[in-house]
């Protein structure tokens, strides 16, 4: 691996730290689980991170801007700004599931430029910077390339999802539905942990729908480099649109239009 930029170095040692941070809360009796506005959980652990993570946001880089799930963003007055999702996957997490991770990406102009995923509980990473490829880290050891699959048939693909209560139009229902009809293989490794399992060649396809940008800011550097493709529901490349699929790029085509298709 070559030495690492100054901006993926932090990102990788800042989103793991955060992520171990979490771990004392992890099956924890004590653990309190509030609910949100929009009806998802948030505990002391996600807002933990998530202050731990702004904190070392402006130590290493005044003037960033932070965008968080948990607290009120903070505008940028350098063109870079951080995107932090403290526990994706924080109903796993209240569960005692481990797999719940933290998200950080860097946006640089608005486009993501770099982009990490740490699962805690797994003791697994991957991260990526644009131009630098993606890595996967495992335990102490030193990280290894990740890559995506080389499937190009839907017969017997791996398609991930987090829950099917997140597909609130019918035509993506019907979507998903169909992939068993196609042949392909349909799962709930859920969250983060999916785009985990897709840049390293364990799954083929993930669509998430009902996303917001902390749930996938940090996608399109480690998908990417990892020769992966993204776009969202509609085949566009927009990180606003609500809904993402990404995949091993041989079968985004057909993932795509399945989904919009319904």
């Amino acid at each position: 691996m070559k030495p690492m930029h100054a901006d993926l170095e932090f990102a990788v040692r800042t989103a793991r730290a955060a992520g171990a941070r979490t771990m004392k809360w992890f099956q924890s009796d004590g653990l309190i689980a509030e609910g949100k506005t929009d009806g998802s959980p948030v505990t002391c652990a996600d807002r933990d991170a998530e202050r731990f993570v702004r904190e070392a946001v402006a130590d290493a880089f005044p003037g960033d801007g932070v965008i968080g799930e948990e607290f009120p963003a903070l505008e940028s007055t350098t063109g870079r700004t951080w995107v932090v999702d403290p526990i994706d996957g924080t109903m796993s997490f209240v569960h005692g599931v481990p797999l719940f991770g933290t998200m950080l990406a860097c946006l640089v102009g608005g486009e993501p430029t770099v982009g990490v995923i740490a699962m805690p509980a797994l003791d697994e990473c991957v991260a990526a910077r644009t131009g630098s490829g993606c890595w996967w880290y495992r335990g102490a050891g030193d990280p290894e390339r990740a890559r995506v699959s080389e499937r190009s048939d839907l017969q017997g693909a791996m398609v991930l999802t987090t829950s099917m209560e997140y597909y609130s139009e019918p035509r993506h229902k019907r979507g998903w539905a169909r992939f068993n009809e196609l042949g392909a293989r349909t799962r709930g490794w859920s969250d983060c942990y999916a785009f985990v399992l897709l840049a390293t060649g364990r799954a083929d396809a993930v669509i998430e729908p009902g996303v917001k940008l902390w749930d996938i800011a940090a996608v399109p550097p480690i998908i990417g480099e990892a020769g992966g493709v993204w776009t969202d529901a509609d085949g566009n490349h927009d990180l606003h649109a609500g809904s993402i699929i990404a995949s091993n790029g041989h079968l985004h085509t057909r993932v795509v239009d399945v989904i919009r298709k319904g």
